[in-house]
């Protein structure tokens, strides 16, 4: 039994793999583990436990210390963290210094590479909104960090006086002009959304894959109707990752 964990930046991520596939999954919001603990607890069969931890964290080194604790206690296992690497599976980094970019955009990068050889741009849309690139030969073009829907919201709600915008997502991606306060912020981050896809997919040279994934991966997808929506695609990578590093 294989327990992987995609630690990002606002919740924590989990599936449990068996021989015949996954098992379990689930999400929690923000770094607590022992709610992880619990839901984790709760999905294992009777009387079986992981014999594996694997991860991908974005955390800072105190939080995956605690994690090691935490899965040492539970079951006297050490996790193994997937590292960005030069080269992997297939994949070969345009970081000068490939241990800086992202984990979870390097395994992203090599869940897609697996599947197809077609050239891609991966969207990664939460806390951060990530694009990266991928061509045809396995080689990542660079990509793009900025700030994610829910926070640019906040940055003009702290920043701002009067400016607020709505407080849950909207259906769809809004790009016309609105008459309301709440509405025009809306319209904006939509246009730059949008803005940020679109230049992420002019800068390959030939129409590649639009792969999107993350707590705003939805809002995408309804406007850019030919984006495949892949929630599990660092988790998939970890799994890549472990094999090439490890031989298991």
């Amino acid at each position: 039994m294989i327990l992987e964990i995609d630690w990002g930046n606002s919740r924590i991520k989990w599936r449990l793999q068996g021989e015949s596939g996954t098992l379990a999954a689930g999400a929690d919001a923000g770094n607590d583990l022992e709610t992880v603990s619990g839901s984790v607890q709760d999905a294992l069969p009777a009387g079986v436990l992981p014999d594996t931890v694997r991860v991908a964290s974005v955390r800072p080194a105190a939080d995956e210390a605690r994690l090691v604790q935490w899965a040492q206690s539970q079951w006297r296992l050490t996790p193994w963290f997937a590292r960005s690497l030069a080269e992997c599976a297939g994949v070969v980094s345009a970081y000068s210094r490939p241990g800086r970019l992202g984990v979870d955009r390097w395994l992203a990068l090599l869940a897609a590479r697996q599947v197809s050889r077609e050239s891609a741009v991966i969207v990664q849309a939460g806390t951060a909104l990530t694009a990266d690139l991928l061509d045809e030969r396995g080689v990542h073009r660079g990509g793009y960090i900025a700030p994610g829907w829910q926070t640019m919201r906040r940055a003009l709600d702290v920043g701002t006086a009067r400016v607020r915008s709505l407080q849950g997502p909207p259906e769809r991606l809004q790009l016309a002009p609105a008459n309301n306060t709440e509405g025009a912020v809306e319209a904006a981050l939509s246009a730059m959304v949008v803005g940020f896809v679109q230049n992420a997919c002019q800068q390959l040279e030939r129409s590649s894959r639009l792969i999107v994934a993350g707590g705003d991966a939805g809002l995408i997808g309804t406007h850019f109707s030919q984006a495949c929506l892949w929630q599990e695609i660092v988790l998939d990578g970890l799994a890549v990752a472990y094999r090439a590093e490890t031989g298991a």
